[in-house]
């Protein structure tokens, strides 16, 4: 008689997880079934990361993907090598899926955040290099991993932010279309002519080759200002920031030289001195006795006195029906 490993049943409340004695046969059997379905995960893994990352981009998304199907081909030819060990897999998936609920209510912020990020990726509102302004945050998408985005600040700086804070907020991307259009305000004195400043600010567009001719520049009067006349200038640049950045600067010069050689004034808050002379005729000529104006409705003698009695009526007295006066 051949000695052979015996195991006993073991019981997980009132049910049985292994049933009948095994044999080094079921043994072989199982470790050939799991180790097949390890070596078709890490190959499915490959094939499907290199696949998703041809179509979508690489970045979280393909190795998400990927290591999903994989988890899923692992946990199939696991519970197949248990069933041919004998176990039963229902009581243990029951033991398993409280144990994955506790785990999951204390792991809920994680959670929360791998499920955004799964739909940053699905969704795409940006891509790594996209310049985009999250949670008051400006700079370039450097990464999206499991728990953050990570930001690249204009000033070097490094920013994570969580993924469910970024699904939540508003998501604005200043580089997903090739050109993007930006505001200066110019304010000019009041007795400039505006057919020519506006004429002029147009020339020195023209100047700017940072500035797109298409879609075209736009100059409007916008209004009137405390110590100028308003005008806006709309013109459209590359979407970047540096881009936008050295546009403003390139239109800035234009449009004051362009001034300057016109004779248009840059208007500037003014301030108006008082020195503080007495006027030469005194706004009274006499002091009143007494400061009182006659207001409709308040200085009517019968209003005053049923005034006065509401305010003398006692509490209780108010709460009854009043009595018709005597003849």
């Amino acid at each position: 008689m051949s000695t052979l490993t015996t195991f006993y049943v073991i019981r997980v409340t009132t049910e049985e997880i292994v049933v009948d004695p095994l044999t080094s046969s079921d043994w072989v059997r199982a470790g050939a079934v799991l180790l097949g379905a390890v070596l078709l995960a890490v190959l499915t893994n490959r094939i499907l990361r290199r696949l998703i990352a041809h179509g979508m981009g690489t970045g979280f998304a393909s190795i998400i993907a990927s290591r999903l199907i994989a988890y899923v081909i692992f946990l199939i030819g696991l519970f197949y090598s248990l069933t041919i060990l004998g176990v039963r897999v229902g009581p243990l998936l029951g033991a398993l899926g409280l144990g994955g609920l506790v785990l999951a209510l204390a792991l809920q912020r994680l959670v929360e955040n791998f499920i955004a990020g799964v739909i940053l990726q699905a969704r795409r509102p940006f891509t790594i290099g996209d310049t985009v302004r999250l949670d008051d945050h400006l700079g370039i998408v450097a990464d999206i991993d499991s728990r953050t985005t990570v930001l690249k600040g204009l000033d070097g700086t490094s920013i994570r932010i969580p993924n469910s804070n970024v699904v939540s907020n508003v998501i604005v991307n200043l580089s997903r279309e090739p050109a993007r259009r930006s505001g200066l305000d110019v304010g000019v004195a009041y007795d400039t002519d505006l057919q020519l400043a506006t004429q002029t600010i147009q020339e020195a567009l023209t100047r700017v080759p940072r500035v797109l001719a298409d879609p075209p520049p736009a100059v409007t009067v916008n209004g009137f200002g405390d110590s100028s006349i308003g005008i806006t200038v709309l013109y459209w640049h590359a979407s970047d920031i540096p881009a936008e950045l050295a546009a403003r600067h390139d239109l800035v010069i234009a449009i004051h030289q362009a001034f300057a050689i016109a004779g248009i004034t840059i208007a500037f808050p003014q301030l108006t001195m008082w020195r503080g002379e007495p006027s030469v005729a005194a706004p009274y000529t006499e002091i009143p006795a007494q400061v009182h104006t006659q207001q409709p409705g308040l200085d009517d003698r019968a209003t005053q006195v049923k005034r006065r009695a509401r305010q003398l009526r006692r509490p209780m007295r108010s709460q009854r029906a009043e009595k018709p006066a005597d003849p």
